[in-house]
């Protein structure tokens, strides 16, 4: 029998505390992906993106071996969609500003400006899209745009997370597809 005040059962709970919080961060580490789309990207930029309070998954249309004219990549947190990705291939330039303004765009970014970047981008409340040259079989040119799904376009609580994760993951996507290529 244990009496009140001893130390052994202080050292228990405060070992059961660590062992507790130590699972957690473990658990999180496992919600966000070390890819996401074919492309490995820091976790830390992911999960601002993703918010992962569940199981996340992917529908991955893109070949990078056989590129489509335009495939998508989606991002979903316990089956709802919370990221898409738009992988284009296209034989002329085009302006990601454009793309991002127009009301055709399938991209529908709100307030897109562009940014200085190493590559031409353009970053909205809720999305980005960028370019750069990569030659493939169906075009020369490669252009990515990030939208996040069920997202106000006049919120720029995301626009900081979106401009940060395209910096990073926009040049590891091209590095994955072997692109060879300088800034246009």
């Amino acid at each position: 029998m244990t009496r009140f005040g001893s130390p052994v059962p202080g050292a228990v709970v405060l070992a059961l505390l660590v062992v507790g919080v130590g699972c957690q961060s473990s658990s999180r580490d496992e919600q966000v992906p070390e890819s996401l789309c074919g492309t490995k990207v820091d976790r830390g930029l992911t999960e601002a993106l993703l918010q992962p309070d569940g199981r996340v998954t992917e529908r991955n249309e893109v070949d990078l071996r056989n590129p489509q004219p335009s495939s998508w990549c989606q991002a979903f947190v316990d089956g709802k969609g919370v990221l898409s990705l738009r992988f284009a291939w296209h034989p002329d330039a085009v302006d990601p500003f454009d793309i991002a303004s127009s009301g055709d765009s399938v991209s529908r970014i709100g307030q897109p400006a562009r940014v200085k970047a190493a590559y031409e981008t353009t970053v909205g409340n809720n999305g980005a899209v960028a370019t750069a040259r990569c030659r493939t079989r169906i075009g020369s040119y490669f252009t990515l745009s990030a939208l996040l799904a069920d997202s106000d376009p006049v919120d720029r609580s995301h626009r900081a997370d979106i401009e940060n994760f395209m910096r990073a993951y926009f040049p590891a996507t091209l590095a994955t597809l072997g692109c060879v290529t300088s800034a246009t």
